[in-house]
């Protein structure tokens, strides 16, 4: 009888050891890269790099691993390394236009205003890219960096058609216009923007500066002093002052 018993408690252990499942290479690698992710999201980018580089030793050929760890070098400011990474995501996955967006944004960060454009021109053009009105708003900063202003308001304009009533779009055309000394053109941007978000103290704020450009004192005045009332105490609220006492001082 105690025979028997040993033998049956003998077999449930193998059973129940038998039973007990294998922790694989793959497993162990999504486990680090779910954690790399986490701390991404949370803008934790040594924590997501430590993690995402445990992950890349298991699987080091696994495109979202490489361009999640591109993110965190984008985090730390290594540049380089970052683009090594989107390229090595694109290599494994290639014309991925999500990982080519992020690499065109990289591209900015580096000041390599034709490479950023060439991308950003990809990727809008990509019909599977879920956002096309952010690749063309990429597209136009590249140009006004690289100082192309005509392209650049041609990009925004793009971006304009499937977006019409973008604060954020209007705001950098005008800034283009701005640039190009064509403040009659940027004030009839920053009049839309300020119209649709009258909280913008940046749009206003620059408003004013057009409307100084045209001599249009009073008017200028106006934007300045809300920019002033809102953002009291703030970088922009003392230059709003500064610029309502250089026109006192005028008057």
């Amino acid at each position: 009888m105690m025979r028997l018993f040993a033998m049956s408690a003998f077999l449930l252990v193998f059973l129940v050891g038998g039973c007990t499942p294998k922790i694989t290479t793959e497993d162990k690698a999504l486990s680090h890269f779910k954690m790399g992710q986490s701390y991404l999201v949370n803008k934790q980018y040594t924590k997501a790099l430590n993690e995402l580089l445990k992950a890349e030793k298991l699987s080091s050929r696994d495109a979202s691993i490489q361009s999640h760890l591109a993110e965190a070098y984008f985090g730390k400011r290594a540049f380089a390394l970052s683009e090594a990474h989107y390229k090595k995501s694109l290599e494994l996955n290639p014309g991925d236009p999500n990982v080519e967006n992020n690499l065109a944004a990289l591209y900015l960060a580096m000041q390599r205003w034709e490479d950023a454009a060439a991308l950003f021109r990809k990727v809008a053009d990509n019909l599977l890219f879920p956002n096309r009105v952010r690749a063309l708003a990429g597209m136009g900063i590249a140009y006004q960096r690289n100082g192309d202003y005509i392209k650049s308001i041609l990009a925004f304009d793009e971006a304009l058609k499937a977006s019409p009533n973008s604060p954020s779009i209007m705001t950098l055309e005008a800034q283009t216009y701005m640039l190009m000394g064509k403040h009659d053109l940027a004030r009839k941007r920053l009049v839309r923007v300020v119209g649709i978000m009258p909280e913008n103290s940046n749009a206003r704020m620059m408003l004013g500066e057009c409307l100084l450009y045209l001599d249009e004192n009073d008017a200028a005045a106006e934007q300045f002093r809300e920019v002033a009332n809102r953002e009291d105490g703030t970088a922009r609220g003392n230059k709003a002052r500064e610029y309502l006492n250089m026109l006192q001082d005028q008057s």
